[in-house]
């Protein structure tokens, strides 16, 4: 059953569209979990998008409904040869299969991406590497702990 949900357009909420049956998906889904933002975790397998949401999706990303959708994927192939699909057909599709839906969607503000990459998701959620704090280069890096209760060997 679709979601009642409108594109974010506050900077300090993500929302993230997904099937937990992509590898991408879950790992999207750790980065997104821990980002300081809001998130909105969308799982088009238990919940999915109305057509609306899902064009409105595409026009974010900048996108056709087509280019979402992971045709090369074994599960998704063999359901699409030889057809022609309008967007209608293609939101239909999408709302009846999403595991075509391989690459989970990011949304924040008016920003959008389809991440292709783990590392595409944490340029774009902004997450750190190792908990590490950033400095600029040329500053000498801050090498003790800053983890209360655990000591460094």
């Amino acid at each position: 059953m679709p979601i009642d949900m409108t594109l974010a357009t506050d900077k300090n909420e993500l929302i993230v569209i997904y099937t937990p049956e992509s590898s991408i998906g879950k790992q999207v889904l750790g980065y997104a979990k821990s980002s300081e933002a809001k998130t909105n975790l969308v799982n088009i397998s238990e919940a999915g998008l109305t057509g609306t949401q899902w064009s409105e999706v595409a026009d974010l990303l900048g996108a056709s409904l087509d280019e979402l959708v992971a045709k090369d994927h074994p599960d998704v192939s063999g359901l699409l040869k030889g057809a022609t699909m309008s967007d209608d057909d293609w939101i239909h599709f999408i709302q009846n299969n999403p595991i075509a839906i391989q690459q989970p969607i990011l949304i924040q503000g008016t920003k959008g991406m389809q991440v292709k990459t783990p590392s595409d998701a944490m340029r774009f959620i902004g997450v750190d590497s190792a908990g590490l704090e950033k400095h600029n280069v040329g500053d000498d890096p801050d090498i003790s702990s800053n983890t209360e209760g655990e000591s460094q060997v």
